[in-house]
């Protein structure tokens, strides 16, 4: 029996929209991403995707109030330039399952809203301090990467899989005739959170589905963030040998 459904408060209004999805996941950069773009533009609420195979919590909120685990869709319709379509949210599935009937089930709205393109994004977690994060990307089509080297993707990385419904989608949109790219901010894989990595991918980002967002709420997430690394770089330089072999040194190179 499926579990998982879409509640639309209202029909969407675009015509073959760009389909971009971040969802929780390392660094929450792909989450972050999304609906900091959905946040900073003129988007406009028009669903949520609920699941039992979300993790079996709330959330609760600043104010102290509770929140149901879910996904939101949002619209942005644009004179001049493509529509959009968001999807951004605070979990994924927790098992696989899960993520291929979520996969699955989001894109009924791809198909449904005739998307021209399926950009997904999230992180790829190196398990050591990242000074300067890289973006990294994967596509449908080969022909497509040199596009997207000029907007400052490089193609020249180790990722060998793409966990989550930001890998499914893409695999699935190929497969059904959909253009697609994934793009990954490089990130320690031990932050709750990476703005840094964040703000690397989004400038990305504005470029594939052209929009212009103010980075100033950002900036001061960055500056802590870059002083959290810094504090934990120091601390690993004081490691001696014998205690980096003792606590072994786990590879987290993985996306999320």
């Amino acid at each position: 029996m499926k579990t998982t459904r879409i509640e639309m408060e209202k029909d969407f209004d675009v015509e073959n929209p760009v389909f971009i999805e971040g969802l929780a996941g390392i660094g929450h950069i792909g989450r972050n991403v999304v609906s900091y773009i959905a946040d900073h533009t003129e988007s406009e609420k028009v669903g949520e995707v609920y699941s039992h195979h979300f993790p079996p919590f709330a959330m609760v909120t600043d104010d102290k109030t509770v929140e149901t685990i879910k996904n939101t869709i949002y619209q942005l319709k644009r004179d001049g330039k493509k529509d959009l379509v968001l999807l951004e949210g605070n979990a994924q599935a927790s098992t696989p399952e899960g993520h291929h009937e979520v996969a699955e089930k989001v894109m009924e709205i791809v198909e449904d809203v005739e998307a021209s393109q399926i950009v997904t994004v999230g992180g790829y977690g190196q398990g050591d301090v990242v000074e300067d994060p890289e973006v990294f990307g994967v596509t449908t089509s080969k022909e497509d990467q040199e596009r997207y080297e000029d907007m400052g993707v490089t193609f020249d990385h180790d990722v060998g899989q793409i966990v989550g419904v930001s890998g499914l989608l893409l695999g699935i949109g190929e497969e059904r005739g959909f253009e697609g790219v994934c793009v990954l901010g490089e990130t320690p894989g031990f932050l709750l959170s990476d703005p840094k990595s964040t703000e690397e991918v989004l400038k990305v980002v504005e470029q594939i589905i052209d929009v212009d967002v103010d980075y100033s709420e950002l900036d001061e997430k960055v500056n802590e963030s870059q002083d959290i690394l810094k504090k934990v770089q120091n601390l690993k330089q004081s490691e001696s040998p014998e205690q980096d072999q003792n606590t072994g040194n786990t590879d987290l190179g993985y996306i999320g």
